[in-house]
């Protein structure tokens, strides 16, 4: 889901602590809003409308993809800056070093993250800033491609998120891979990659300790 719908839908349930900090997290991306003229503009000079409430409304009971449904003038294209890019590559560049062995040049790369505000989580394949931002850990393959083991670690997580109500989460993992081209179906409980691999979404049921039925 992207940013500023989410901060919108903030503002509808009247949680101002969560619009707040989705404001600063835009921020931290060069995003600029204007809720008295309902536009936003980033630094890269894009721009766009900012969504009515019932706009927010209907797209996610419909959850459409792509941001299809939110009204003529509105793009769901979530600028990335520099900050976002130095980050993917620093994580990228880790995970090869790991895959090396090459422990010191992890161990420095950590260590550069940190002094971002970075914080790794490599047993579920997360990391998060202090800014807000967070995204996925891929990069141990030489192909550059997730590894069965991301994608299984992941999709774990990611129904987690689910269980719990972290729709923020939940979305981010998808998005994110989808952008290495990883197709998620939910009704049908399985991923796919472009690769023609695949595999099992774990059930709630399973990740809660819980015999299925």
């Amino acid at each position: 889901m992207p940013l500023i719908v989410q901060r919108e839908q903030a503002r509808m349930n009247k949680d101002w602590a969560s619009a707040d900090s989705l404001r600063e997290s835009l921020s931290a991306l060069g995003v600029t809003l204007s809720d008295k003229t309902h536009s936003w503009k980033a630094e890269d000079g894009r721009s766009g409308r900012i969504p009515t409430f019932q706009e927010v409304k209907d797209w996610v009971e419909g959850a459409p993809a792509d941001g299809e449904g939110l009204g003529e003038g509105f793009s769901m294209a979530a600028p990335v800056n520099e900050e976002v890019e130095r980050i993917r590559s620093l994580v990228t560049q880790r995970e090869q070093a790991r895959s090396a062995k090459n422990w010191a040049e992890s161990d420095r790369l950590r260590d550069e993250l940190k002094v971002l505000g970075v914080e790794l989580n490599d047993k579920e394949k997360l990391w998060k800033s202090s800014s807000g931002l967070s995204g996925i850990i891929i990069g141990y393959s030489a192909s550059g491609d997730p590894t069965d083991h991301e994608i299984k670690t992941l999709m774990l997580q990611r129904e987690k998120a689910r269980a719990a109500g972290d729709w923020a989460t939940s979305d981010m993992i998808r998005e994110e891979l989808r952008a290495y081209q990883v197709d998620i179906n939910d009704k049908m409980k399985v991923w796919r990659t472009a690769q023609g691999r695949s595999g099992d979404i774990p059930s709630w049921q399973s990740i809660q300790g819980v015999a299925a039925p």
